[in-house]
């Protein structure tokens, strides 16, 4: 196992690269999610009670980096 460089699409965070989970075979785990981050505050800081958005696997592209796409947000 090891760490794979996904790329997000859609949603808040399309465009950002991220590294997530490799399984025993290199695929990425399916789904990552991620805290929504303010739009005020310091850069990266999560509030408490925001969403966490969701991202689920769907190709490797081209440039070998696997794509996630933005599926919708989940609250704690």
């Amino acid at each position: 196992m090891g760490d794979v460089r996904v790329r997000l699409r859609g949603g808040p965070e399309d465009g950002r690269e991220i590294s997530v989970a490799a399984d025993a075979s290199g695929m990425p785990v399916p789904r990552v999610t991620l805290p929504a981050r303010r739009a005020h505050g310091s850069p990266g800081a999560a509030d408490q009670h925001a969403p966490l958005l969701a991202y689920e696997r769907r190709r490797s592209a081209s440039d070998g980096v696997w794509e996630f796409g933005f599926v919708g947000t989940e609250t704690d």
